[in-house]
């Protein structure tokens, strides 16, 4: 299995001392079902399961159903719950918002806008008068002017700024999914991460008692004469160090719902639980046979149907938009103004309102724009338009075969993941076996301790390797239901 993908989350790198990664004879299992959640969302694209043409909520939406407290958590309701608390997510959420109100501001660039001013002066001293002579004239005066005007031909520049804005919402909303699909592959793989370290408990806990029940064997014999008193002392010591293991374990289990809760954004990790789904060797198989199909098949629906490789085929739509837009400014403008004015004067001795009739005028005119020369500075901004349009092509190109390449690996990984899990099986049945015999000899005073604690360790190590294998074929089974447009669930 490759493992050259840079993991995203360091999910125990503050906790070297314990974590899953340290160099003791359960670290490799542990270490690589960690190394492996934490790497497959390394190799998925930041994409949501399914796509959406509408604007989402916005943040404020009604809150999802929250389990009560004490109850587990179910996958579902995590997800739900840290896709409305997560605040990228409400990031993008507000990016939708801003892409709306720009495509409203587009739209409304049709209608005609309205202006009205009110000005008030006065003038003291001395000031021509109409017989050529200066004499002290102190006037006071106002005005009230009310003006339109509305585009009636800028190029079609309106027609492609609100089909531009139009893809750029759809785009943003893509966006939107984008992240809150991130967001729920992240509480996935932690709640994978849970469940696997349950069941590390689960071990270690049968691995404890069974050394127990030896160490009472060995006190027994011991007291018979059968068996000396240092085989007591390794029996004890091997139990001990189970019960280490255990603790460590646990601990470990209660880090792991701390990530969880934490990538949730509650208050609190205080009594905070999840459900624990069975994962039996059936449910296992029907996993696989969900596999099942061609690459061909999956890439042929994620191409199409994957909201990141929308987003970016939107762009590519908004980008030559904007070549228009930028060609737009090589065309004449025509617009159309009128307006009102009037005002009142000191000097006059008319009645206001009679002023306010008399000096009024009106005035509706056409106005032609047409560009001559503007230092190219036009005709620069349509060729950088276009080499937007060509990168934004590119972009597209890399993404789709990104994609490619994703599912293939999604998929050979799923396929190893299971041959894995398999022979992971096989081996436990096979330990547990010799197991058994090396027991019935131990009972019997037939067996050193050192047989006794070698046979149990393999045991152990092919629990936990097969512990691991289980829940790396669930994580890549569900990374093939995320291609697919499945929704995650156990």
């Amino acid at each position: 299995m490759k493992t050259g993908i840079i993991p995203i989350l360091p999910l125990r790198s503050r906790r070297s001392a314990s974590g899953p990664f340290r160099s003791d004879r359960r670290s490799s299992g542990r270490g690589r079902l960690l190394a492996l959640l934490a790497l497959g969302l390394a190799a998925l694209p930041s994409a949501p399961l399914r796509a959406q043409t509408a604007p989402a909520e916005p943040a404020g939406q009604p809150e999802a159903a929250v389990p009560a407290p004490g109850e587990p958590w179910t996958l579902e309701a995590c997800i739900r719950y840290a896709q409305q608390h997560n605040t990228e997510v409400q990031q993008r959420a507000l990016e939708v918002e801003r892409n709306d109100i720009e495509l409203s501001t587009a739209r409304y660039s049709r209608l005609p806008d309205l202006n009205a001013s009110l000005g008030g002066d006065a003038s003291f001293g001395r000031a021509l008068t109409s017989d050529n002579t200066y004499r002290d004239n102190n006037q006071t005066s106002g005005s009230l002017n009310v003006s339109a005007s509305m585009p009636l031909f800028q190029g079609m520049r309106i027609n492609h700024q609100i089909k531009a804005g139009k893809l750029d919402l759809a785009a943003a909303v893509q966006d939107l999914e984008r992240i809150r699909e991130d967001v729920a592959i992240n509480v996935m793989t932690l709640y994978l991460q849970v469940l696997y370290y349950k069941e590390l408990v689960g071990v270690s806990r049968r691995q404890l008692e069974l050394s127990t029940l030896q160490a009472e064997r060995s006190r027994g014999l011991a007291a018979e004469g059968k068996e000396p008193e240092s085989a007591v002392y390794e029996s004890e010591a091997l139990a001990a160090n189970d019960r280490m293991t255990l603790t460590q374990t646990r601990n470990e289990l209660q880090l792991a719902l701390l990530d969880l809760s934490q990538a949730l954004n509650r208050e609190s990790a205080a009594g905070f639980d999840v459900v624990f789904p069975e994962l039996d060797s059936l449910t296992i198989e029907t996993l696989h046979r969900s596999t099942a199909g061609s690459v061909d098949a999956v890439y042929a629906y994620a191409a199409e149907n994957r909201p990141h490789i929308k987003a970016e085929r939107l762009r590519l739509g908004s980008s030559e938009h904007a070549v228009d837009i930028a060609r737009s400014a090589l065309y004449p403008s025509l617009s159309l103004s009128g307006g009102y004015g009037t005002g009142v004067y000191s000097a006059d001795d008319s009645k206001f309102w009679a002023q306010m009739r008399h000096n009024s005028r009106e005035y509706v005119g056409l106005s032609l724009g047409i560009p001559i020369f503007n230092r190219r500075a036009s005709r620069n901004n349509v060729r950088t338009a276009k080499i937007a349009v060509r990168n934004q092509q590119l972009a597209v190109t890399a993404a789709e075969q990104a994609l490619r390449k994703e599912i293939e690996q999604a998929w050979y990984y799923a396929d190893a993941a299971y041959a894995k899990y398999l022979s992971a099986a096989a081996a436990l049945a096979s330990a547990e076996v010799a197991f058994r015999y090396e027991e019935q000899k131990a009972a019997a005073g037939r067996s050193t301790v050192f047989d006794f604690s070698d046979a149990k360790t393999r045991m152990e190590k092919a629990a936990s390797e097969a512990v691991q294998a289980k829940y790396e074929f669930v994580f890549r089974a569900k990374i093939l239901d995320y291609y697919r447009g499945e929704p995650l669930r156990l």
